[in-house]
């Protein structure tokens, strides 16, 4: 049974052909996590910004959209023509688009670390593995999880929902918000044993969370699909020596979702930047595929597509523009240029989902995201 019966999630290799007969968002997310050609590019949506750009793509005025800001996010994503959504991003006031994201929130971390001693010292007064895992509610945080999802689909209709699953299913790199960047750098540096406890000490949690994960998804049955990773490269490639994260911080990663890998989920890994000197150790952990494609550093798509899974299956690629480069800058030709790129590149080597390479923040030309997404869908069909 594939993962459509709710009964486990094995998603077998079919034959390719061409379908004449328009499908619905979930068929069409179906097939193509099992190899078979659906009638054009699934297209995902979840990353539009500002209310702004998000009134401007749900045809609604200021007034209308604050009336209902989360409707009024979901509306400008369907209003794009995705299949699935992986998350909605509605402004808390006029010109809000990143949270509390201010430079006093950003140096907040300065009350309480001023070194890599001040993060080592944090550390190593964690709890152990099986402390944390010991006062995990995991009913509670189940329960929780499951509201969430029902009433968010709920609101989609017939819009898949795909909860984005980055740290929450597998331990986090990205602790520069708590510790400054210079901070945690050098306490990698100097301390890595240190940094060993810290990526391992919500692991169990991690893990049991994986396990749920599972569990829910299969009582509602949701397509075994979902975003994971963490920035860990940059314009020049990773922030730290592949080796460090090979030795400290990959195997924890393996370790907390594995539950989903033995599942059959299609875990698509996210990181911006170069990230060309990680992929085979990204792979070896069981993620299924990328996501955040910066060509404009130098990642080469095809490249990346020609690698496979740890089973020796073909990656499941989320691809898009660019949206500090092309989307935000470019003409509509250009991005329709693009855009038959990536599908032309990817199409018949991955399992292809047409999502923006990262925000789409609000200065970005709503006319450009129009032409993407309304592109992939026509030239796929084709």
């Amino acid at each position: 049974m594939d993962c459509r019966t709710g009964l486990r999630y094995t998603l077998p290799h079919r034959t390719r052909g061409s379908c004449q007969m328009a499908l619905s968002h979930r068929e069409r997310i179906i097939r193509t996590l099992s190899q078979e050609r659906p009638d054009r590019v699934a297209l995902l949506g979840g990353w539009v910004l500002g209310d702004q750009l998000q009134a401007d793509l749900a045809g609604m005025t200021p007034e209308e959209y604050w009336r209902d800001p989360l409707r009024a996010a979901f509306e400008a994503e369907r209003s794009l023509g995705v299949d699935a959504i992986i998350a909605l991003h509605p402004a808390s006031f006029p010109g809000e688009y990143r949270g509390d994201a201010s430079k006093e929130t950003f140096e907040a971390y300065k009350e309480r670390f001023n070194s890599p001693e001040d993060v080592r010292d944090y550390v190593l007064g964690l709890p152990s593995p099986e402390e944390a895992l010991a006062s995990f509610d995991a009913s509670a945080w189940l329960a929780a999880f499951r509201s969430h999802i029902e009433t968010t689909q709920a609101m989609l209709g017939d819009i898949v929902y795909l909860p984005t699953l980055w740290d929450i299913v597998h331990p986090t790199f990205e602790h520069y918000p708590t510790f400054g960047y210079m901070n945690y750098l050098m306490f990698l540096k100097l301390y890595p044993e240190a940094a060993e406890k810290l990526f391992w000490s919500q692991n169990l949690v991690e893990r049991r969370k994986a396990e749920l994960v599972v569990q829910l998804y299969r009582e509602l049955d949701i397509p075994p699909l979902t975003l994971i990773g963490t920035d860990i490269a940059g314009r020049d490639g990773p922030m730290v020596s592949p080796a460090f994260l090979d030795r400290y911080y990959f195997p924890a990663v393996r370790h907390a979702i594995q539950p989903m890998v033995e599942a059959g989920f299609h875990l698509v890994w996210h990181s911006d930047g170069m990230i060309h000197p990680l992929v085979d150790s990204v792979l070896s952990t069981g993620a299924a595929g990328f996501q955040g494609f910066q060509t404009e550093y130098g990642v080469d798509l095809a490249w990346i597509a020609g690698h496979r899974r740890r089973d020796g299956q073909r990656l499941t690629i989320w691809a898009g523009l660019s949206t500090a480069a092309l989307l935000r800058y470019g003409t509509p030709d250009e991005i329709r240029q693009e855009t038959e790129r990536i599908i032309d590149t990817l199409a018949d080597t991955s399992n292809l989902f047409i999502l923006p390479g990262n925000n789409v923040l609000p200065d970005c030309p709503p006319e450009n995201v129009r032409t993407m997404y309304r592109h992939a869908a026509e030239y796929s069909r084709r």
